[in-house]
């Protein structure tokens, strides 16, 4: 017989079985145990009748193998290369892009500038055979093929001369960087040389229409900002002067200014002339110039300048060519778009011309020891490639072009403003003024850097310092 209650419990007994059923099903599973390298669970949901619909979960196993992309020529190699600090970031932009194209690894390893000779000397004599590369400076050359450093490439680049477009680089940047007794040992890399920056507010502030054409407008144009600035004691002067007791710094100005003068540190016969009556015009004017830059320019090296420039307090400044896109960078400069650049000034008739300093300037070169020769050359015909030296230009890397198709890439003008690539193209197509780099050049400038440093503390004058370097280096020479 039909029983309401009875009824109505049974119901309520099956509706309670039936929940417990969804609630145990729909419970959180117990952890998997750790799957295979490349195994995936996946939870994957069925439905299965049983007089009511009941959701229940089932695991799959899905093993995946990875697609493998296209193997590369050199895929599992790997190459060190010695660096100079600065130049770091674009040694790795390199880097990245040989691995992209090769499957290479390149490892950059870097060191501070003064230590790279001797850091590659020190790996070779040594036999650490730690670095396939080593980056140099070009006046160090000559030593470092002496003592055995680099490799001879005669044979390999004349055998790539028509891939490498010689032509195209900038006769400055070829032989001074590559080439010792007939022979190449290297290829260029960065084509560093100096510009003249000048802040356009600060000129126009004093009614300065344009850069100064010569080194006597320079000087009236610094010594103008800086008395005009000195009642108001704004910080502010009329040039800086990069004159540290570093050979690459204050030879570096030296040279701005005898290379201008029509000076030079040896004659076409080889002989040297560091105390021609150019090269102490040019140090006296230098001397003149002093009083009115950033105190103190015996303090001043790269990282001294590089401050008050981009704060807005010096008026014009010697420098490399990358100071543009510094300049323009909102994260460290607050002079954006208000500078302007040249090449140097010129000096007096009847030698003075428009000259560039190659001041720095590197090139790279093969280890006797690397342990992937095949690779280390590879990377040097990747360097070498036209592209590269556009798309190493357009980054920021420090690295300045050593070839003329760059100045015209649209991308490069783009890069680093029309007025810079403009500046920059001119003063290479100029009168470039190299270092020497012969073997014994380590010893001759040590002897003019601590000469000049004499004339800048008073012990010494201009034309008293050239004579003393010029006598010490014929007894170097052997002359």
């Amino acid at each position: 017989m039909f029983h309401p209650r009875k009824s109505l419990l049974w119901r309520m007994i099956a509706s309670l079985m039936l929940l417990s059923l969804v609630l145990v099903a729909c419970a959180p599973a117990a952890p998997a145990a750790p799957a295979e390298p490349q195994t995936i669970i996946q939870t994957q949901v069925v439905e299965k009748v049983v007089e009511k619909t009941v959701v229940v979960e089932k695991q799959v196993e899905v093993q995946v193998t990875p697609t493998a992309g296209p193997a590369k020529k050199y895929d599992g190699h790997e190459i060190n290369i010695l660096a100079g600090q600065p130049h770091i970031v674009g040694c790795r932009n390199l880097a990245k892009w040989f691995e992209e194209e090769t499957g290479a690894r390149v490892n950059c390893l870097a060191v501070p500038f003064p230590n790279l000779p001797e850091k590659a000397t020190l790996d070779v004599t040594s036999g650490s055979a730690e670095y396939d590369i080593f980056q140099y400076w070009y006046p160090s050359l000559g030593a470092m093929v002496e003592n055995g450093v680099l490799v001879d490439l005669t044979d390999w680049w004349n055998s790539n001369a028509t891939a490498f477009q010689t032509d195209d680089i900038f006769p400055g940047f070829l032989d001074p960087y590559t080439l010792m007794d007939g022979k190449r040992y290297g290829i260029p890399y960065d084509g560093d040389l100096h510009l003249l920056f000048y802040n356009t507010t600060i000129f126009k502030k004093y009614n300065i229409e344009k850069p100064p054409a010569t080194w006597d407008e320079y000087l009236d144009i610094c010594k103008k900002i800086t008395e005009g600035e000195k009642a108001s004691g704004s910080g502010v002067y009329g040039c800086g002067i990069m004159a540290t007791k570093v050979p690459l710094i204050l030879i570096g100005t030296f040279l701005n200014r005898i290379a201008t003068f029509g000076g030079e540190f040896f004659d076409a016969a080889g002989n040297p002339v560091v105390n021609s009556p150019e090269n102490v015009a040019g140090l006296e004017h230098l001397m003149k110039e002093i009083p009115y830059a950033l105190p103190d320019p015996k303090a001043v090296g790269f990282d001294e300048m590089l401050g008050p420039w981009l704060t807005g307090r010096v008026g014009m400044v010697e420098f490399w060519t990358d100071l543009g896109q510094m300049s323009d960078n909102p994260a460290q400069s607050k002079i954006i778009n208000e500078w302007g650049v040249a090449p140097m000034p010129v000096g007096p008739p009847p030698k003075g011309r428009t000259a560039a300093p190659m001041n720095a300037g590197w090139g790279l070169g093969l280890s006797p020891l690397a342990k992937d020769k095949e690779v280390a050359m590879a990377f040097l015909e990747f360097v070498m490639k036209p592209e590269t030296n556009v798309r190493l230009n357009t980054v920021v890397g420090g690295i300045d072009p050593i070839r003329k198709s760059t100045f015209d890439n649209p991308d490069f003008i783009k890069w680093v403003t029309p007025k810079e690539a403009e500046a920059a193209k001119a003063a290479d197509s100029s009168a470039l003024v190299a270092w020497p780099n012969m073997a014994q050049w380590p010893e001759l400038q040590d002897v003019l850097n601590e000469n000049l440093a004499k004339v800048l503390t008073g012990e010494m004058q201009p034309k008293q310092a050239l004579d003393d370097t010029q006598a010490a280096w014929l007894k170097i020479l052997g002359k």
